[in-house]
């Protein structure tokens, strides 16, 4: 499997209709295991290959597998949020597609450009894109979902538009990627936001309020209600790895909170890994 000319001759094989063919492939492929499974997921960004390699994965992943695709995602330094957080998801659902995401966060986006007439500032754009997801849209947070990991889920998130802060906020943040938009995720402790830093003052969307907008001072303030320090430092940008260990951490209370102490130490298990990959960055 490790081969280039074998790699090479798969991949010829990969589209081939037959079923004969098919089987054989997918049994070279379960036989290289894990080696097989990273293979396939390159080959399933190949938008000619996308649907033939898709097919395969159905066969081939499982969660262990997800979970290896995702800590080697993370092992990057320049990781991507949205594959990440995708590759996050599969651990639970192996059998996830690759595009669980786009289409929706792609019509998110497509609606907003439509409702952007320049010249806009960035505030501006900001407030339309609200417009659309907490206005048109109609997501929302929902207390009653903290303890339940689909809460956290990205693609079920996307289909109930209920979720918890940081879900709430990686919808926002990928649409608002799509558009260029220069928001970033921001920690804080119990209401994670998003963040506009351009300016003399930042300014805070607050998703889990339907994106209200909120300044430095307003923030620290519900920071010190909840008994919570106003530390600058909760103030500031966070890191994808960061956001991920946040999505991580919540799961696994959301994984005990229903019984699963299987799933709930996997994602811990991950939560070590994203820590330690900050302290050495």
């Amino acid at each position: 499997m490790t081969h280039d000319a074998e790699l090479a001759t798969l991949e010829r094989l990969l589209d081939d209709p037959s079923p004969v063919v098919r089987l054989a492939v997918l049994t070279k492929l379960k036989a290289a295991g894990m080696q097989g499974v990273l293979w396939l997921e390159e080959m399933s960004k190949d938008q000619s290959l996308a649907i033939h390699a898709h097919n395969l994965l159905v066969d081939l992943r499982t969660p262990e597998a997800a979970a290896q695709a995702f800590l080697n995602q993370v092992r990057d330094a320049h990781s991507d949020l949205e594959e990440a957080c995708l590759l996050m998801e599969r651990v639970t659902n192996p059998a996830l597609r690759n595009d669980a995401y786009t289409l929706e966060l792609d019509r998110l986006a497509a609606r907003t450009r439509e409702l952007m007439a320049e010249p806009l500032d960035l505030r501006a754009k900001c407030r339309l894109l609200c417009r659309v997801i907490f206005g048109e849209e109609g997501y929302r947070g929902a207390q009653e979902s903290f303890a339940v990991p689909s809460s956290s889920l990205l693609s079920q998130v996307i289909h109930s538009k209920r979720g918890i802060p940081i879900s709430l906020c990686l919808v926002y943040l990928l649409v608002a990627r799509r558009l260029g938009l220069p928001v970033e995720p921001v920690g804080l402790p119990g209401r994670f936001m998003v963040g506009i830093f351009r300016g003399r003052e930042p300014l805070y969307i607050d998703c889990y309020e339907g994106g209200a907008f909120r300044t430095r001072a307003e923030v620290q303030l519900l920071l010190l209600d909840n008994q919570l320090p106003a530390d600058e430092a909760f103030l500031q940008p966070v890191s994808t790895h960061q956001t991920l260990a946040r999505c991580c951490r919540n799961l696994v209370s959301q994984f005990e909170a229903q019984g699963d102490d299987k799933s709930s130490r996997l994602f811990l298990g991950f939560v070590h890994a994203l820590d330690r990959h900050d302290e050495r960055a």
